[in-house]
């Protein structure tokens, strides 16, 4: 309850210092989930139409989506939070991105589940009820974040999204066109916190500030005599550090993270056989000054900093990659959102009426 209590606290005061003139309750928001418990997973399923063929209106996708929805055989300790059509199979022609319109004897989906384990979800979903928050919808980070940063040639020619969280790193995985798969590894952004904390003997708290102030990777930085003064786990005392020293120390720190990660990124594209996949790295531990060109000269490897497309917003917003996830979630809504819509959704009166007929004696006939 005390967590609760503080969650719906730090709700209030978000809402309060982006809305601070909204009186008014009736709030409703779209969620972005970014953590350790998402899962993505695949299914697929068809239907035969016996006789004449039938022509594909919304009614027959949304039969299809629902019916390979139904016999997805998810873990039951998930909850689905989006389910997403990717290409439908009509007659014996695959990857068609829609097919309203067609005539076919067989029509089939394979269709993309989202989900969070549901003790974690429960409590996130309690957290904006206390508030009086409606959420129109609950994202994750795995399925807008790429919207936001892949271009259409890097996910057919594969890449691979490296998000750079607090705690965890997403790895986001494409190729031909489509979401491979997702893994979540404890490499945040906090593992190189930690490595400062216990290097100097000082709070992890202390360790991130001292990191966001003073911290880069940039390897010909040169301090001279200046020092950095470092807070004691007692809190009692100063120690002075040049900053020379520390620099360096933190290149060493990095380097060694850095390379934790890159082991898993290239374990994961080989399982998947994707070969020299485009590295494209977003999330608050990206931003580190000089992290592309440390990334070259140690490693020999290249990427690019995830900055985000087709958002109209200030550029020191579009190019910060911490905010990738959150504004991924407005490029999905004005693009995928809204084709998913049109796939589902019947058009004009005649077909409108016509799908609620067709409804109705489906259920009752």
């Amino acid at each position: 309850m005390v967590s609760l209590e503080r969650a719906t606290h730090s709700l209030e005061e978000l809402i309060d210092a982006l809305l601070p003139t909204f009186h008014s309750r009736d709030i409703s928001a779209y969620v972005v989930l970014g953590n350790s418990k998402l899962g993505c997973y695949r299914f697929s399923s068809s239907q035969y139409y016996h006789g004449v063929r039938r022509t594909i209106s919304s009614y027959e996708i949304r039969n299809v989506v629902e019916q390979t929805r139904s016999v997805a055989t998810l873990p039951l300790s998930e909850s689905i939070l989006q389910t997403v059509p990717e290409t439908f199979l009509v007659n014996d022609i695959p990857d068609i991105r829609n097919p309203l319109g067609l005539e076919a004897h067989r029509l089939g989906v394979n269709l993309n589940i989202f989900t969070m384990e549901f003790e974690y979800f429960r409590n996130i979903s309690k957290a904006f009820e206390a508030g009086d928050i409606e959420v129109k919808g609950y994202f994750p980070k795995t399925l807008v974040i790429s919207e936001a940063v892949l271009t259409p040639e890097e996910r057919e020619a594969g890449a691979l999204v490296i998000d750079i969280a607090d705690d965890i790193v997403q790895l986001i995985l494409w190729k031909n066109g489509r979401l491979v798969t997702s893994k979540a590894v404890a490499l945040g952004g906090m593992c190189l916190t930690q490595q400062v904390a216990e290097a100097w003997h000082i709070e992890m708290h202390d360790a991130e500030k001292v990191k966001e102030k003073f911290a880069t990777l940039e390897r010909h930085s040169e301090f001279g005599e200046e020092l950095i003064p470092l807070i004691d786990r007692n809190g009692k005392t100063s120690q002075p550090v040049h900053r020379q020293t520390f620099q360096n120390k933190f290149l060493e720190q990095a380097k060694n993270w850095l390379t934790d990660l890159l082991v898993q990124t290239d374990q994961l594209a080989r399982e998947e056989k994707v070969l020299h996949p485009h590295l494209v790295f977003t999330g608050g531990g990206a931003a580190l000054d000089g992290f592309l060109e440390f990334l070259q000269e140690e490693f020999s490897r290249d990427g690019r900093i995830g900055i985000t497309r087709q958002v109209e917003a200030p550029n020191e917003i579009l190019v910060d990659p911490s905010l990738a996830g959150a504004l991924g979630m407005y490029c999905w809504l004005a693009t995928r959102e809204r084709e998913r819509q049109q796939l589902f959704a019947p058009r004009g009166i005649l077909q409108k009426s016509f799908d609620a007929v067709r409804r109705w004696f489906a259920t009752y006939f």
